[in-house]
């Protein structure tokens, strides 16, 4: 079956790298594997013989239509959708529900995902499973490298920016190993790599408004050469309407921030800091 362009479609056609992403997933009975872009099922089946549900979503009909003839599994569940338009969350409630109903003996405690994702929708699919987080254990992801390499930057890094933060927020993130565009059919012209997101446990995290903290982090990024200070005063409309640009110094330095610092120099940790020291001040202004 040819690849379609339009979707980002590169099938991994190479049996090692397949074994390699099982033996990184390692997944056992209790487990519900969610795989996104199931392709031609290369590591699919691989998974759905160790792994207790594997729940598998295709956004192509013609490889839909072909999975669900050459993979009737008891243990699989095929949904003909675009991840970007599935509730995560009531998805694998619904099927972690059916299951445990129907298999007592044999419950799904936990869920993980795999998936093998296109260049085009990569941040937004990885910024949809961060948001399903309390759910999911960890994400295994085949990505293109410069994503991959985004998401574990450290800070002080060029790659590092808006997703290197958010993800490193919620999950310890490495990339396992790198994979050859030879992997695939048709061969793209990039490198991939397998990169895990292990999510922490939720007490770990600092306690934040999620949303504002989006909003911090791409105001402080929308000028990546410029200093923290200048970068949110220009864009302090965008974090709330309220506050007004020659409060960000004070708000800065009530962080405990530097404010000739530049965005890729401040760890996630500090940017939760300056989200609550925002969220305090908006909080004083409205009362």
């Amino acid at each position: 079956m040819k690849a379609k362009k339009s979707l980002g479609q590169n099938f991994l056609v190479d049996k090692r790298v397949a074994g390699r992403i099982l033996s990184v997933v390692s997944p056992s009975r209790n487990e519900l594997i969610l795989e996104v872009g199931p392709g031609h099922g290369a590591l699919t089946e691989l998974l759905a013989e160790r792994a207790g549900f594997v729940l598998a979503v295709e956004l192509d009909h013609e490889l839909f239509e072909k999975l669900c003839k050459e993979l009737p599994l008891y243990n699989l569940k095929l949904v003909e959708n675009d991840i970007l338009n599935v509730d995560i969350e009531a998805l694998i409630t619904d099927v972690v529900s059916k299951w445990n109903l129907a298999h007592p003996g044999n419950p799904i405690e936990t869920v993980r995902v795999v998936a093998n994702l296109p260049y085009n929708i990569s941040t937004a699919v990885v910024s949809k499973f961060i948001r399903a987080r309390p759910l999911i254990k960890d994400l295994t992801l085949m990505l293109q490298r410069e994503v991959a390499e985004r998401i574990a930057s450290p800070p002080g890094g060029k790659e590092y920016g808006i997703l290197s933060v958010i993800s490193q927020l919620y999950a310890k993130t490495k990339i396992v190993f790198n994979v050859a565009p030879g992997s695939f059919r048709p061969v793209p012209k990039v490198e991939s790599s397998v990169i895990q997101l292990e999510f922490y446990d939720s007490s770990t995290v600092a306690e934040h408004n999620e949303d504002l903290l989006a909003k911090v982090v791409r105001s402080a990024f929308s000028q990546r050469r410029k200093t923290i200070h200048n970068s949110l005063r220009a864009t302090v409309a965008e974090i709330d309407p309220k506050l007004k640009s020659d409060e960000v110094y004070t708000i800065i330095e009530a962080a405990g921030i530097e404010h000739v610092r530049r965005a890729e120099t401040l760890s996630s940790a500090e940017f939760v800091k300056l989200s609550n020291t925002f969220l305090r001040f908006i909080q004083q202004v409205t009362s």
